[in-house]
């Protein structure tokens, strides 16, 4: 009698490999894709089941929008909290970079005769304070910021007076994964109530309270002509992976790149309908708030790239985050580059550019 075979797994009994996606409450291509269903679609055709951050109960898996340490997590979004893992040593590799920027402005009461920037001196600059934060990545946005309007003065930002402003902390689900100007406004708050002489703030709600006539608007980062000048938290937005999962699966990574790929394709020919997929991404504010804060040009900015300009502004910002100490070590950031995956991924869309899950014709 021959041994049975059926304790044998076959390849029905394969356990299939889980991946995970974050994104930041922000413009992304990894929020259109998902509003479209296109990255569900494209990881539920068998062997993989993707999941959402949002959807666990685990505090560590939700840490990981921070720390990076689940592996098979694929992060999109701001740049300070991977910048702050890939120092404190976790073994992740950038795998693509957008660039799409956004309002950045230094606002003071009207009334203040803060007019310029040379009138900070001296002037309370109001920094948002997260204690229970793993990396507050708000305070760094808005202390780089001020750093950039004071050197555009030919001020000394080390002198600068800098007051906490201790932001809503919320739950960590809320804190990790709400959308762009829903947090409660701390900074506002404090600067109405004369706590502060000027705040920093970013986003469609930035732009919306720079059109107070409440406020003044001391300077509006996102038109200075120098990109790098521009680089804060949402500038550049590195697309991130844990590096065991992608020497381990190359394919997957590559298919998931090729979705912003495909994603990016079409909303440069969709520019309205992506413009408004942003909408929920910038809590809730209308059409022309997208527009205001990004630029009308924003349906250009979701292609994943790995460009000289572009890691150049992601270094510019490690080196900042560096120097003001919000960084446990240094490292290199082309160390940080695997430029295979995108490459790949280029390819694999032109070879396949009109999969079921797209409108045909999206690739230019």
């Amino acid at each position: 009698m021959t041994q049975t075979q059926n304790n044998i797994p076959g390849p029905s009994q394969t356990e299939p490999v889980e991946l995970w996606y974050t994104r930041c409450g922000a413009a992304t291509a990894s929020a259109l894709a998902i509003q479209k269903d296109w990255l569900q679609a494209e990881f539920s055709r068998g062997g993989t089941v993707l999941r959402s951050l949002r959807e666990s109960d685990s505090l560590d898996i939700l840490n990981s929008h921070y720390h990076h340490k689940l592996t098979g997590l694929f992060r999109e979004g701001g740049n300070i909290p991977p910048i702050w893992a890939k120092a404190q040593g976790q073994d992740t590799a950038v795998i693509g970079i957008t660039w799409l920027d956004e309002y950045q402005g230094i606002l003071t009461l009207a009334g203040s005769g803060i007019r310029e920037i040379a009138d900070l001196q001296g002037k309370r600059l109001g920094l948002p304070l997260h204690k229970h934060a793993l990396i507050d990545f708000q305070r760094g946005a808005a202390l780089h910021g001020f750093v950039t309007a004071f050197g555009l003065a030919g001020l000394d930002a080390t002198e600068a007076v800098f007051v906490d402003v201790e932001g809503f902390e919320g739950d960590r689900r809320e804190r990790a994964f709400r959308p762009a100007g829903l947090a409660r406004n701390t900074e506002v708050e404090a600067l109405l109530e004369g706590k502060v002489d000027a705040i920093f703030l970013r986003f469609a709600r930035g732009h919306r309270a720079a059109q107070d006539p409440r406020f003044h608007e001391v300077i509006n980062i996102n038109t200075l002509d120098d990109p790098l000048l521009r680089v804060n938290n949402g500038t550049p937005r590195p697309i991130t992976v844990d590096r065991p999962f992608l020497e381990k699966h190359p394919d997957l990574v590559v298919r998931y790149l090729a979705v912003l790929l495909r994603t990016a394709a079409w909303a440069e020919h969709h520019a309205r309908e992506a413009a408004e997929l942003l909408i929920p991404e910038n809590g809730g504010f209308g059409l022309e708030d997208v527009w205001a804060s990004h630029g009308r040009d924003v349906h250009l900015s979701f292609s994943p790239k790995l460009s000289p300009a572009y890691i150049k502004g992601l270094e510019t910002q490690k080196n900042f985050l560096r120097d003001w100490h919000f960084l446990q070590a240094d490292f290199d950031i082309a160390d940080w580059i695997v430029e295979e995956p995108l490459a790949e991924a280029i390819k694999l869309v032109e070879r396949e550019p009109d999969l079921a899950e797209f409108p045909t014709a999206l690739v230019a």
